[in-house]
């Protein structure tokens, strides 16, 4: 199998413009918190035992993707991203339209643990490690934990939209983690890491961790892997925040047909620095690397924020009357707008976060909107608003309302009550 070069995954990982959808971002991003340069893999022998070298990563995928039958679904669904462009569907009777990029994602997923469960040819770990610099023994070790990762997928990935930290079954999670240590080292360790970030509560995954490493043959190891994925993980996030902080700096916005499908810190990484902060509070020895988490991703989020805001004001909207399908993108926008400004006010303030909500409630409910009728404004503006304060398009629409009869006043009243 020749690995051909794939100039559209390297856009996916070097867009100066942030995340973009593709089927290598959707493959691989999940895994950010244990890839490394393959110049720091290759000079590291703690590195090497604990990462994935990032050059090794398209020849994966072209191996992945090679006589995918599937594949062309896998594209079209990555089309549509958020459901902007949605076809006439029922998302209950099929589910891969409710939202097409996570189940694009799951179709991935389940390729990539089914394809890498099978022995790979001489000849292509040859093709892989010329393409990727690492030696063949190498990538023969790192295969498994891999295809272990995207067999579990559904403990170690969580979906964009979930941000409460996920209670998992402790027979389930000791299943997985007893395969891991099976692996060996590497595996051990991509499990802790994962796990850990993918809001999984600490409370139930490090005790079920522990009691798994102990009954292991290294016993010893494992369980200094534990504490190790612990702290480690607290430096990836505030690494990764203070990278995401300068390339969002370097972005000027600039008018879009079309809210982002991806985001540099999606609402459930930022659940999963919260969590990770919160047990801090209850284990002092990770308080400072926690405090410092804390102020990377109070800057990340309101970088991230601002840059929203200001895009979201030059989307040049449809002058029309918006299809259902526009809506429910729409909806859904202002829904993880009101999530990012609810996470992201508790890393710092919610002052900070007020004047963009302000900004977005007056732009939707202005009349240049001509595409929303003035009861989806109204739900607009009172989805993207966080106050208790009932919003001034509401209080408007109350006054128009005709003059109260027989007791009517007391009804106007309880309406203004509910709004609230």
């Amino acid at each position: 199998m020749a690995l051909p070069v794939l100039p559209d995954a390297r856009r996916a990982k070097l867009s100066p413009e942030g995340p973009v959808a593709t089927s290598f971002t959707l493959l691989f991003r999940p895994l950010w918190s244990i890839i490394v340069p393959t110049t720091e893999w290759t000079k590291s022998s703690d590195l090497s035992v604990r990462s994935i070298p990032d050059s090794l990563l398209e020849p994966l995928r072209i191996w992945i993707m090679n006589c995918f039958p599937q594949q062309n679904l896998v594209e079209k669904l990555i089309a549509l991203g958020d459901g902007l462009h949605l076809p006439e569907r029922d998302p209950l009777d099929e589910k891969e339209w409710a939202d097409p990029l996570w189940r694009a994602s799951e179709m991935l997923w389940e390729r990539a643990a089914d394809v890498l469960m099978r022995p790979i040819p001489p000849s292509v770990l040859d093709e892989m490690s010329q393409a990727s610099g690492i030696r063949t023994t190498s990538i023969e070790t790192l295969i498994p934990a891999i295809q272990l990762v995207f067999d579990g997928a559904r403990h170690f990935f969580q979906p964009r939209k979930a941000v409460i930290p996920v209670i998992p079954s402790r027979k389930a999670l000791a299943q997985l983690l007893t395969e891991a240590a099976g692996r060996g080292m590497t595996a051990w360790y991509f499990a802790l890491t994962l796990l850990v970030a993918s809001r999984n509560e600490i409370d139930i995954l490090l005790p079920t961790a522990r009691a798994v490493a102990h009954v292991q043959p290294k016993a010893k190891m494992l369980l200094e892997l534990c504490d190790q994925a612990i702290t480690g993980v607290y430096e990836l996030f505030n690494a990764r925040c203070d990278r995401i902080s300068r390339e969002i700096a370097l972005i000027r916005p600039v008018e879009r047909s079309e809210r982002r499908v991806l985001l540099w810190l999606e609402a459930n990484e930022q659940a999963t620095i919260h969590a990770l902060i919160r047990f801090a509070s209850r284990c002092s020895i990770y308080g400072m690397a926690a405090a410092e988490l804390g102020a990377a991703a109070a800057r990340a989020a309101k970088a991230q924020f601002t840059l929203l805001v200001q895009e979201d004001l030059l989307i040049a909207w449809p002058i029309t009357a918006w299809p259902d399908s526009l809506m429910i993108s729409f909806e859904q926008g202002n829904r993880r707008f009101r999530q990012l400004v609810a996470l992201g006010s508790s890393f710092s303030r919610f002052a900070e976060y007020r004047s963009g909500i302000d900004q977005l409630v007056t732009h939707y409910t202005d009349d240049r909107i001509t595409g929303l009728s003035f009861a989806e404004k109204l739900h607009a503006g009172e989805t993207l608003e966080l106050s208790s304060v009932p919003s001034p398009l509401l209080t408007n629409y109350l006054q128009l309302l005709p003059p109260p009869v027989h007791g009517g006043a007391s009804m106007r009243k309880l309406m203004s009550q509910n709004a609230q």
